[in-house]
């Protein structure tokens, strides 16, 4: 008798996974031989954080981001900083709490990440206090996600290259570097900025030869990625207001078509690339060619105000010198003209770097084996993390436990 055997796809259950969480999206990262993103909304690798409630059953992502614009009051969206309130959504014939619509999300994500590993970090946003870190953990429990524990995302970020930066080795690989500085060795400070629906917000974070430790952290509300879009949205249909007579915003349909072009409009400025948006109706279209640097001059009151943010904010945490980096995240380096204004307000020889998206989960991940191993305290590490890092000697030896607030 012969035997015959078909070899199904066999995952590396083994590898770690690290996800990214904020108020606007989810993204994930699966470490291992090879490093991947995760596809969490097929076709796509990141999860919007809105959800619809057009239809019977509330949808998570793309659907719901597809009409915030059009139907505002049945998308439930800028969640994540009112865990823990009793603030309410009535979006259609559904109603959520913060709790609920992040356990919407989570439930979606829980598929992807469960096919790659049984070991998976959340990296969180600064600005999320001790009792909302564990209502994340109690609604991630809910929806069976298999954490292995919880980080500040900036903490994460540093701890993950904080070998470089103390050997004195280009600690960002794969950043866009805006001002390439000779990396210094040693113990040194980087500030983190990064952005989402809820605000613009920095960290400050110290490397020292055993740890890495918060130093401080600042939010802006007023300058969300929001905002920033809302002034481009705006900018963009006075223009088509000057050159056609009509106004996208009087039109549902086409407010939604040009909201969902700004991402990709967003990288090519970043990218120096010529900007071409389409607002059209049943009865009319309008082609707007627009140049990076008009994007920039529409949101000028923004990231003046932000590179000034960023530069009190630094100065106010009365470091002993200079931090050693600024790094954004991709979210927030994408924003026009803020890459520009924080370099302006950044004291000379510290090195200004955009970070590629997945660096944040990438660094999560980096925590899993950590905390598997008991390296870690089993708490979210929202002060210091330590690093264990080999000494000049080559012992190796690491620093005492430091918990944070216990999730």
């Amino acid at each position: 008798m012969l035997w015959s055997r078909k070899s199904a796809p066999v995952h590396d259950r083994s590898r770690a996974v690290g996800v990214d969480l904020t108020a606007s999206r989810v993204r994930a990262e699966a470490v291992g031989v090879k490093s991947r993103p995760l596809v969490l909304d097929a076709p796509e690798e990141e999860l919007a954080l809105f959800v619809s409630g057009e239809r019977r059953t509330a949808e998570v992502g793309r659907v719901a981001l597809g009409i915030c614009r059009k139907n505002p009051h049945l998308v439930c969206s800028n969640f994540l900083a009112a865990l823990g309130q009793s603030r309410e959504w009535r979006v259609g014939r559904h109603t959520f709490i913060a709790e609920t619509a992040l356990e919407l999300a989570f439930d979606k994500i829980r598929g992807p990440i469960a096919t790659e590993t049984e070991a998976a970090a959340l990296a969180l946003p600064v600005y999320l206090g001790p009792a909302q870190v564990t209502r994340v953990g109690v609604t991630a429990g809910r929806s069976k996600l298999a954490l292995k524990g919880t980080a500040v995302g900036a903490l994460a970020l540093v701890a993950d290259r904080a070998a470089a930066l103390l050997a004195g080795r280009p600690a960002a690989p794969g950043a866009d570097w805006v001002v390439p500085m000779r990396p210094a060795g040693g113990p040194g400070a980087v500030v983190v900025v990064d952005a989402d629906e809820y605000a613009l917000f920095a960290a400050v974070v110290s490397v020292e030869p055993e740890c890495v430790r918060l130093g401080g952290s600042a939010v802006w509300p007023r300058l969300a990625v929001k905002a920033w879009k809302d002034r481009l949205l705006d900018a963009v249909s006075d223009r088509c207001v000057r050159l056609c007579r009509r106004d996208p915003r009087d039109s549902a349909d086409a407010e939604q078509a040009l909201f969902g072009q700004l991402d990709e409009a967003l990288d090519r400025a970043r990218a120096g690339q010529r900007i071409g948006l389409t607002v059209q109706t049943a009865h009319w279209f309008q082609d707007i060619a627009q140049q990076p640097e008009e994007f920039e001059a529409h949101c000028s009151a923004l990231w003046r105000l932000a590179g000034d943010s960023v530069r009190d904010f630094t100065n106010g945490i009365g470091l002993a010198e200079p931090p050693r980096a600024v790094w954004l995240t991709d979210t927030a380096g994408r924003l026009p003209g803020l890459v520009r204004a924080v370099h302006a307000n950044t004291p000379e020889g510290t090195a200004v770097e955009v970070l590629p998206p997945n660096a944040v989960a990438a660094a999560a991940a980096a925590l899993v084996p950590r905390w598997l191993s008991g390296d870690l305290p089993r708490s979210h590490l929202d002060s210091v993390v330590p690093l264990g890092l080999p000494l000049a000697g080559g012992a190796g030896r690491k620093a005492p436990p430091r918990s944070g607030s216990a999730t």
